[in-house]
């Protein structure tokens, strides 16, 4: 496994940029002209290590950050000066039914002269309302549109507190440190495991393996918990969902 860890540099600092891009240029319209090859590839195995939880980590994306216009313009360190507002541009998508009001309105009333279980709708509690609504509106946009369900995406633009108490964001950076340290320890224990080896040692090897095992463990454990987290705030509950789930991928 090879890991890059990247660099962002700015065009300006690379003084031979028109001579690299001239050959990349080159190589790309040799394969388009020639795209049978019989070179045998390289392949990269490109890691990231704790991408998500760094994203969280550098953007400091917690629930209780996301603010709004209005929650700013009362605070007292709403100042140009304080840099504590970083406004972040995500991709909202709704789901919705091709369906608009007057359909609704014409299956409600529909609805409203039928029974269900000898009962007329009008008997129904609300929950048992909006199922047969539901049921019967998606039954009548498949009828019509020969579709049940829209899908709109639309970009949004949100503001991210970066003096919101950083409980969440110091908590996930907790657990990546403390992962890393596991990780560490069982490559130490496995070298370890490795010396008794070589020197014939069974109970000492033994050691040192239960030893590689239980940090493996626990750096596993960690890594888990590390998914809970942003994999909680992919919930549709988090009201930071969407803005998350654009940075993460």
């Amino acid at each position: 496994m090879i890991c890059l860890y990247v660099r962002a540099w700015s065009r300006w600092d690379v003084t031979n940029y028109e001579q690299v891009k001239q050959d990349i240029v080159v190589k790309l319209e040799m394969l388009r002209d020639s795209p049978i090859r019989e070179e045998k590839p390289l392949i990269y195995h490109l890691d990231v290590g704790a991408m998500y939880p760094n994203i969280i980590l550098t953007n400091r994306l917690q629930p209780s950050a996301i603010v709004s216009d209005t929650m700013c313009a009362s605070c007292v360190y709403n100042r140009a000066d304080n840099r504590c507002k970083r406004e972040m541009t995500w991709t909202w998508r709704g789901d919705f039914s091709p369906a608009g009001q007057s359909d609704y309105m014409a299956v409600k009333r529909q609805l409203e002269n039928e029974k269900f279980d000898n009962k007329p709708f009008y008997e129904l509690s609300e929950k048992e309302k909006s199922v047969v609504v539901k049921s019967r509106l998606k039954s009548y946009a498949h009828r019509v549109y020969n579709k049940t369900k829209v899908t709109l995406s639309e970009e949004r633009v949100d503001i991210v507190c970066q003096r919101e108490n950083p409980f969440y964001v110091n908590t996930v950076r907790a657990f990546r440190d403390r992962r890393y340290e596991y990780k560490l320890l069982t490559k130490t224990w496995k070298n370890k495991k490795v010396e008794a080896e070589k020197k014939g040692d069974v109970m000492q090897r033994k050691s040192c393996e239960d030893k590689e095992i239980l940090m493996d463990s626990l750096q596993l454990a960690h890594k888990c918990i590390l998914n809970s987290f942003y994999g909680y705030v992919m919930r549709k509950v988090s009201q930071y969902t969407q803005l998350c789930y654009s940075y993460l991928l």
